[in-house]
Formats: structure tokens, sequence, C-alpha cells
């Protein structure tokens, strides 16, 4: 996995890692991802918004961190309380 920075002129790839994050998201039914935002912070992918299922933040984070690797999403999701 290629490391992203903001000074690494890695664009495409970092818009291509945030793409295969909403599809593996859109691909689980449970989740809307127009309600969520994507963005890049270094080399991690910070994902903000809310969703309407309970424990739906950690869900997020493991299915980007599948695509992202592990230790490199950062998740700030509001959801119900279980």
């Amino acid at each position: 996995m290629p490391e992203f920075d903001c000074r690494g002129g890695e664009g495409a790839d970092i818009a291509g890692l945030i793409a295969s994050i909403k599809c593996a998201l859109d691909s689980d039914s449970r989740f809307e991802t127009r309600k969520l935002t994507f963005r890049v912070l270094g080399n991690c992918v910070v994902i903000e918004g809310a969703v309407d299922v309970v424990g739906g933040a950690e869900h997020v984070r493991r299915l980007a961190e599948d695509v992202a690797g592990a230790g490199r999403v950062i998740v700030r999701i509001s959801c119900p309380a279980g």
C-alpha cells in the first residue's frame, strides 16, 4: 500500500482509495455514503458524518480498514446508541 501524504502528489491514488472505501460501504445496504464525508489527513482517511445504524461507526471503520489498512482510518461518525 503506498504511503499517502498531502505533499506526496498521490492525488489519483488517494481518489481511488476513497472511491474504493465508498464502494465497500455502498455494497453494504445498511449505509448511505451521502451522509458521510471523506478526506485525507496525512496518510489516513478521515470519515465523518452520521449513520442510522447502531454500532455503525465501528462497522464503517472495519470496512474502511479492510481497504485502506489497519490504523489508517479515522472515524468521526455519530450513530444511535445500542
